[in-house]
């Protein structure tokens, strides 16, 4: 329970992040969450590696090369 806790806050707090990030309108901050959502993402599949769980390795890896290929796209834009 305590490790959901902390994933639930961290979530939040990166979803606070992207939602002002939208307000602000600067690509250098847009791209700064998306480079720390990509890191959470890619140690959170590590971790479902580590206790060998598939769902928890596939999801946020998948969930990282997706908020990867979009933050690439944005900066070429």
């Amino acid at each position: 329970m305590t490790a959901s806790r902390y994933a639930a806050a961290r979530s939040a707090a990166l979803a606070v992040a992207v939602v002002v990030a939208l307000f602000v309108g600067s690509v250098a901050f847009v791209a700064a969450i998306a480079v720390a959502m990509v890191i959470v993402q890619a140690i959170d599949a590590v971790i479902g590696v580590t206790i060998k769980d598939r769902l928890k390795t596939f999801g946020p890896a998948a969930t990282a090369l997706f908020n990867l290929a979009a933050l690439i796209w944005m900066l070429l834009a």
